[in-house]
C-alpha cells in the first residue's frame, strides 16, 4: 500500500513540473470540403475561434505515427494575378497566461518536394502585430509527405493568443495542416494558486466519477486529454465529472474557473 501511495505522489509531483497541453485540434471528420468559417466540427469552442480563407477537407489525411487522420486544413496557393488574398488559417482565443516554455507542433504536408514557398507560421497577442516562427522540413525526392513540425521562436504568454498559418501569394504549392498542439510549463505562482483553488479527487478512478470543487463552486470548464494528447471530454461542471465512458488508462484533466487553471493526472481503472 505504501508503494502505491509513493507512486501516486511521484506521479502527481512530476506532473506539476511537466509540460501541460494548453490547446489541441484535429479538425474532426468533415462530410465534405468546407470553408473554415462555415465548419462546425472543431474540437474547441468559444472563446477559441477559427477564421481565414482555407478549408477543411478529408483528402490526403494525416498518416504519421499518432495522426488523427480524417479531417485536415488545406491551405491552397494563390497568385497575385488572381486578385485573391493569400489563403490563411487563423486560430484565436487561446489562453496562455501563467505558462512558460510554450511549444507549438502540428502535422504538415507540402505539395512539392522543392525547397521553396514554405508555409508562414506566426503568433500574436493582439491579432494585429505578428511574430514569425521558423521551421524546416526535408526536401528532395519522396519528401512531399506528412510530418510533425515543431517551429522555433517566441510564443507569448497572453490571454488571447492567435496563431496564423499563411500560404504566401504567388505560391503554386498547397499545404495541409493537422493535429495542432500547444504545450507549456505552468509557472510556480500559478501552481501554488491552483493548490489553494481546487480540490480534485480521486486520482485513481474506480467508480467513474471525479469530484472537482472550489471555494465558490462556480461552473468550471473541464477538458480531459488522453495519453496521446487527444481531447476526449470538454464540458462545464460545478462539482463533478463523469468519466465512466473512458477506457482504462492515464489522462490529464484541465480545470478553469475565473481565469485560474489547474491540471492534474488521473488514472481510470
Amino acid at each position: 500500500m505504501k508503494n502505491i501511495y509513493a507512486f501516486l505522489s511521484l506521479l502527481i509531483t512530476s506532473f506539476f513540473f511537466a509540460q501541460t497541453t494548453i490547446y489541441s485540434e484535429n479538425f474532426g471528420n468533415p462530410a465534405a470540403t468546407t470553408l473554415l468559417t462555415a465548419y462546425t466540427g472543431y474540437q474547441n469552442s468559444a472563446p477559441i475561434t477559427y477564421s481565414g480563407t482555407a478549408d477543411v477537407r478529408t483528402s490526403m489525411p494525416s498518416d504519421y505515427t499518432g495522426a488523427s487522420g480524417q479531417g485536415c486544413v488545406f491551405i491552397a496557393g494563390v497568385t497575385t494575378a488572381s486578385g485573391n488574398p493569400a489563403k490563411t488559417l487563423i486560430i484565436s482565443g487561446i489562453n496562455t497566461t501563467n505558462y512558460q516554455d510554450l511549444t507549438l507542433s502540428f502535422g504538415h504536408q507540402k505539395g512539392t518536394n522543392v525547397a521553396s514557398n514554405e508555409l508562414k507560421v506566426e503568433v500574436s497577442s493582439d491579432g494585429t502585430n505578428w511574430t514569425p516562427l521558423t521551421y524546416s522540413r526535408p526536401t528532395g525526392s519522396g519528401t512531399s509527405i506528412w510530418i510533425i513540425v515543431t517551429p522555433t521562436g517566441t510564443i507569448p504568454a497572453t490571454s488571447n493568443l492567435s496563431i496564423r498559418f499563411t500560404n504566401p501569394l504567388d505560391s503554386n504549392v498547397g499545404f495541409r495542416v493537422d493535429d495542432i498542439k500547444l504545450t507549456g510549463n505552468q509557472t510556480l505562482a500559478i501552481n501554488n494558486a491552483k493548490k489553494e483553488k481546487f480540490n480534485i479527487y480521486p486520482t485513481v478512478v474506480t467508480n467513474g466519477i471525479i469530484c472537482v470543487t472550489s471555494a465558490t463552486n462556480q461552473t468550471k470548464k473541464v477538458t480531459i486529454y488522453d495519453s496521446t494528447a487527444k481531447l476526449v471530454i470538454s464540458r462545464g461542471t460545478d462539482k463533478e465529472i463523469n468519466v465512466s465512458q473512458l477506457p482504462s488508462g492515464t489522462y490529464v484533466m484541465n480545470v478553469e474557473e475565473n481565469g485560474v487553471v489547474e491540471s492534474k493526472k488521473f488514472i481510470v481503472k
